[in-house]
């Protein structure tokens, strides 16, 4: 038998532009100390005046994972404490990721909308989701990652100032699943709310992190609003979060969860047939100047059988952590053979190829290491 985890280590894939800026911002990020404290007060300076542009731009030149992250971390706190301090209340804007699995024998079509979004804030309210606060709106849509991501600094402060005066949460666009046949899918939407506040209190209290007291309830309530018929749905709801923290929260529960079924059905298909995989990992830099952790499930008795994932890196993302939780699945299902490509491999493999059997596994090995030198 073959000897479990590879020693050497899978390579960070991902690409930061660095070079030099007259970025102010991204000039603060390298500092330590003071630094800090100057770079969270510029960019709140800059969330009220509308610079997301030069906020976006620091993010962009940031030369490494380490800045990506101070940066984005500064953004953060700073668009959740944008009020002037002789303000007696504050609005919070939050939105809860919902990461939903669904399974159905014909193509079914989820409506992107709650049907009845009061429910759902009344069951909140029951369960203390939100501590002993009343006054929280919620809207019924069922917004993409995509929506939450395109959602900059400044336009969360003004919507902020909107819900405020409004009373009421501005409205996002909803987006509709579509369920196609087969195995189970995970999708990834949010619901999007706000809540106001003494500027004094938390905008999340513990026992919104405690997801244990009202995320079963929640799921039922949901499972039964949005029930089709042929259709298994299990909606998935994670902690509430502040509006910017909210969509890379949710994208890496959808990741860990989508992971998670790939790895649990792969590895039961394989052991049903012709024994345990070979698990293979491979950090890839994409066509479109992204990065992503492909991971493959094969098998020396029948080179048919091939199983992939791609899981795609944020520039914010820990490397060592995802490897590590990647990783660690694979233990955890018992797949003692996992092999890592020490390059960082293209795109697409010689044939056009996305994922690497272990038949054409020591070739692809000597050929990479045949490019570093």
């Amino acid at each position: 038998m073959r000897a479990s985890t590879e020693i050497y280590r899978l390579p960070d894939p991902r690409r930061y532009h660095g070079g030099p800026t007259d970025n102010p911002l991204l000039r603060l990020a390298q500092e330590d100390g003071v630094g800090q404290i100057r770079l969270r007060e510029q960019i709140r300076v800059r969330i009220r005046q509308g610079g997301d542009a030069e906020i976006l731009q620091a993010l962009r030149c940031a030369p490494s994972c380490a800045v990506y992250r101070q940066l984005w971390e500064s953004v953060c706190a700073a668009s959740e404490d944008v009020l002037d301090s002789d303000e007696q209340i504050a609005t919070h804007l939050f939105a809860i990721p919902l990461v939903l699995v669904a399974g159905a024998k014909s193509r079914v079509i989820l409506p992107g909308a709650v049907p009845d979004i009061d429910a759902v804030c009344a069951l909140l309210q029951k369960h203390g989701a939100f501590g002993a606060m009343r006054n929280l709106g919620l809207g019924n849509a069922l917004c993409s990652s995509g929506t939450v991501e395109r959602i900059t600094p400044g336009e969360a402060f003004r919507w902020s100032t909107e819900f405020a005066a409004s009373g009421v949460p501005r409205a996002l666009e909803a987006r509709a699943i579509e369920v196609a046949p087969g195995r189970e899918q995970v999708h990834l939407r949010f619901l999007i709310g706000a809540t106001i506040v003494p500027q004094a209190v938390a905008p999340f209290p513990e026992a919104a992190a405690n997801i244990g007291a009202w995320g079963m309830p929640l799921t039922r309530l949901l499972a039964q609003q949005l029930a089709q018929p042929g259709l298994e749905l299990l909606p998935v709801p994670r902690p509430p979060a502040a509006i910017l923290k909210a969509a890379h929260l949710g994208r890496d529960a959808e990741l860990g969860l989508s992971f998670n079924l790939f790895v649990s059905n792969g590895v039961r298909q394989f052991r049903a047939t012709v024994g345990d995989p070979v698990a293979i990992l491979a950090a890839h830099q994409a066509a479109t100047g992204g990065a992503e952790i492909r991971v493959s499930l094969s098998s020396a008795f029948d080179d048919t059988l091939l199983e992939g994932f791609r899981w795609p890196l944020h520039p914010a993302d820990d490397f060592e952590h995802t490897l590590a939780g990647i990783t660690g699945l694979l233990q955890e299902c018992r797949v003692s053979d996992i092999r890592m490509m020490a390059t960082v491999m293209p795109d697409s493999l010689p044939g056009g190829a996305l994922f690497i059997r272990v038949a054409d596994y020591a070739d692809h090995a000597r050929a990479a290491a045949g490019l570093t030198h």
